[in-house]
C-alpha cells in the first residue's frame, strides 16, 4: 500500500513502490515532477521496441572497432597473431565499460576471462614463432637440403633431436662401416670433413658433406636388418655425422608423414648422384669408357665386359626398343640400387688389373666394328619421339 498522502514517498522504504495515476492531483508524486506525462505511441515500426536508447559510452565503440579488425585478418600465423591481439584489446574496452559505465559484474567477469584465452593464445604463438637456431653444421644441413623442401625448423629440429637422431665423430681412417661385416641398419649422413667409400680396398668414390653415408645400403636393406655393407666406408679426414636407427626413422615417418616423403625423396636423389659418380670408374675389357647413365648402353655389356650395339641387336619379333636418358629418370629406386651395386663389384674387379687409380680413357672401337654411319643411325633413332624401330630380320 502506498504511504499516506501528507508524508510522501520515503527512500530506501521496505514497501512496493507503486505510483497511483487519477485524475486527481497525484499526492505522492514529488511536488517538482508533478507535471511529467508519458505518451505510449500508437504505432511503432519496430514492434517488440517501443523506444530506443541512447547510443553506449564511447568505450563499447571502441571495443567492436577492435573487433572488426581482429575478424578482418587473415588465416597466416601471423594473422592468427594479429587477431587475437585485437581481441585483448577490445575485451579489455568491454570489461572497462562493464566494470566502471553499467556496474554490470557478470558482464566483465565473462569478458575478462576471454581477454585471459586469448592472452594464453598470443602467447603459445609466440613460442611457436621464436627463432629455432641451429649448430653450424646442422644449419648447413638445413639449408642445403631440407629448406629448398619448406620444411620447417621446428620439424628439422624435432627430426635430429636425440629422440630420433645422435651425432658422432671419426677420425682419419677410422671406419663408418666395414665391408662384409657392419649391419645396414642405420642412415648416415656426413656434416663435415671427407669419407672415402672403398670395395676390396679399392676407391669407388668420395662422400662430401651435406651427402649421405650409406643411403643405397639403407634402401636395399629396407625389408631386413641382417644385411651387410658390400662396400668400406672409411674417414679419409676428421669428419663428423649424423646418424638415424632404422627403427626411429620409421617411427618418425609414421608420426609426420611430411618429414617421410622430404627424407625419401632426398635419399632418391643422393643414390642417383653416387650412381652418377661410378661413371669414370666404368670402362669395358677393352677400355671402352662407358656413360652408364644410359641403361641401352650398360645392359648392352656382356659377361666379358663387351660393348654390343643396340642398334645390331635383334629382337625374336623384329623390334628394337632403345631406351634413352629419359627413360631412365623413370625406372624405380629398386633398379638404381641394383644398378649401383652391380657396378661396385665390377669397378672393384676391373681395378685389381690396373696399377693405380683409374683415369679416365679414350673412346676405342667396340667388338662389334661399327662404323660411324651405324652410331648416328642408332644416335637418331634413339630419340623420344623414335623409341622403337623395325629391324630388317633378312
Amino acid at each position: 500500500m502506498p504511504s499516506q498522502p501528507e508524508t510522501g514517498l520515503q527512500p530506501n522504504e521496505d514497501r512496493p513502490h507503486i505510483l497511483y495515476v487519477s485524475p486527481g492531483v497525484n499526492l505522492s508524486w514529488p511536488e517538482k515532477d508533478r507535471n511529467i506525462s508519458y505518451h505510449i505511441p500508437s504505432g511503432t515500426w519496430w514492434p517488440w521496441c517501443d523506444y530506443w536508447k541512447e547510443p553506449q559510452h564511447i568505450l563499447y565503440q571502441l571495443a567492436n572497432i577492435c573487433f572488426v579488425l581482429a575478424y578482418s585478418s587473415t588465416c597466416s600465423k601471423k594473422g592468427v597473431l594479429f587477431m587475437h591481439c585485437w581481441l585483448i584489446f577490445g575485451l579489455m574496452l568491454f570489461s572497462t565499460w562493464a566494470w566502471n559505465i553499467i556496474c554490470a559484474p557478470d558482464v566483465f567477469t565473462w569478458n575478462f576471462a576471454f581477454m585471459l584465452m586469448n592472452m594464453a593464445q598470443v602467447f603459445h604463438i609466440l613460442y611457436q614463432l621464436r627463432p629455432v637456431k641451429f649448430d653450424p653444421e646442422l644449419e648447413e644441413v638445413y639449408h642445403t637440403l631440407f629448406e629448398p623442401f619448406k620444411m620447417s625448423r621446428l620439424q628439422f629440429k624435432r627430426m635430429v633431436s636425440e629422440d630420433f637422431a645422435q651425432i658422432m665423430s671419426l677420425h682419419a681412417g677410422e671406419a663408418y662401416a666395414v665391408q662384409n661385416l657392419t649391419r645396414t641398419d642405420r642412415l648416415g649422413l656426413l656434416l663435415s670433413g671427407k669419407v672415402n667409400v672403398l670395395s676390396d680396398n679399392q676407391f669407388l668414390h668420395p662422400i662430401l658433406p651435406c651427402e649421405f653415408l650409406d643411403s643405397p645400403e639403407f634402401e636395399s636393406s629396407r625389408n631386413t636388418v641382417d644385411d651387410k655393407f658390400k662396400v668400406a666406408i672409411v674417414a679419409a679426414s676428421s669428419c663428423r655425422y649424423l646418424y638415424w636407427q632404422r627403427s626411429a626413422l620409421e617411427y618418425l615417418f609414421v608420426k609426420d608423414t611430411y618429414i617421410a616423403t622430404v627424407l625419401t625423396t632426398l635419399i632418391a636423389r643422393d643414390i642417383t648422384t653416387k650412381l652418377y659418380a661410378m661413371n669414370n670408374k666404368i670402362v669395358t675389357s677393352k677400355g671402352s669408357h662407358l656413360d652408364i647413365r644410359l641403361p641401352s648402353i650398360t645392359s648392352s655389356l656382356n659377361s666379358g665386359g663387351e660393348y654390343r650395339s643396340p642398334i645390331r641387336t635383334k629382337k625374336v619379333n623384329g623390334v628394337v626398343c632403345n631406351s634413352t636418358a629419359e627413360a631412365f629418370c623413370n625406372q624405380s629406386r629398386r633398379n638404381k640400387l641394383k644398378q649401383y651395386d652391380r657396378l661396385k663389384q665390377e669397378s672393384g674387379e676391373l681395378s685389381l688389373n690396373q696399377l693405380g687409380e683409374m683415369e679416365p680413357l679414350t673412346e676405342l672401337p667396340s667388338s662389334d666394328d661399327l662404323t660411324s654411319n651405324d652410331v648416328e643411325s642408332w644416335l637418331e633413332t634413339s630419340s623420344k619421339y623414335h623409341s622403337c624401330e623395325l629391324v630388317d630380320t633378312d
